[in-house]
């Protein structure tokens, strides 16, 4: 298979998955297997130490249809209330597209001596804020996570006239979080593709794949032809019982 049709196999089932930083890869399998096959669930990062900046994961399912059917669907809001930032692969290839991680930052590295409402009350003079959440990792270090409202308060927060940001003379370590665009992405999914024991575009692997979704069809629908066996045969009971009353 050529570059181009591999990139055009993967475009057309893969998807961007925004607002997933604080959720697990089986949590979002789990929920985006609803609507077909996952082949594929997976973080892109650049590098180890960039973990705490992406917020975002890529899904690629089975087939196209898949891929409609999950993008056709209007909101897609977890359990857990959060609301995924759902858009096809080939919007987010421009950086021009607007996505939630465009209004968020990250603080690294904040002191404990300064408290979230400080650090609410600096932030709000740049715009409202959305939220506001903080995380201490395994080694105790503090992450502040910020949403503002719209892209452009955080843009005056970070382009704006000050160029260092303090609060009780600390000066503040402000980080935007990652887009996808910051990553070479059609390079990613080949290597990824690449690196897999079996490649996605071998025929056998897919025609397992196939069947492997065909038998949980079947399996489904085996188990509402049962039920439906099953009901029409309490029905003629019923009926036989009702017709041996009347006589």
């Amino acid at each position: 298979m050529s570059n181009n049709n591999r990139k055009n196999k993967s475009e057309s089932t893969s998807v961007y998955l925004g607002n997933t930083r604080t959720l697990s890869n089986e949590d979002i399998n789990e929920y985006c297997s609803k609507f077909g096959l996952v082949l594929d669930c997976s973080r892109r990062l650049l590098a180890p130490e960039q973990a705490s900046l992406v917020d975002f994961t890529f899904v690629r399912f089975l087939n196209a249809q898949s891929t409609l059917k999950f993008l056709s669907t209007s909101s897609h809001t977890l359990n857990n209330g959060i609301n995924l930032d759902v858009r096809p692969f080939n919007d987010i290839l421009h950086t021009a597209v607007p996505l939630h991680v465009d209004r968020k930052i990250c603080i690294k590295d904040l002191p404990s001596y300064i408290s979230l409402s400080d650090a609410k009350k600096y932030l709000r003079t740049f715009g409202t804020i959305k939220s506001v959440n903080l995380v201490t990792n395994d080694n105790e270090e503090n992450f502040l996570y910020v949403e503002f409202e719209s892209a452009a308060s955080r843009n005056k927060l970070l382009k704006g006239k000050i160029k260092h940001h303090r609060i009780r003379d600390h000066i503040l370590n402000i980080l935007p979080l990652l887009r996808p665009t910051d990553v070479d992405l059609h390079q990613m999914e080949e290597q990824n593709i690449t690196n897999k024991s079996t490649a996605l575009d071998d025929p056998s692997t897919l025609i397992y794949l196939e069947l492997e979704y065909n038998l949980k069809m079947r399996e489904q629908f085996s188990f509402i032809d049962n039920e439906i066996s099953e009901l029409i045969k309490l029905t003629s009971q019923n009926y036989e019982q009702m017709r041996t009353m009347l006589k």
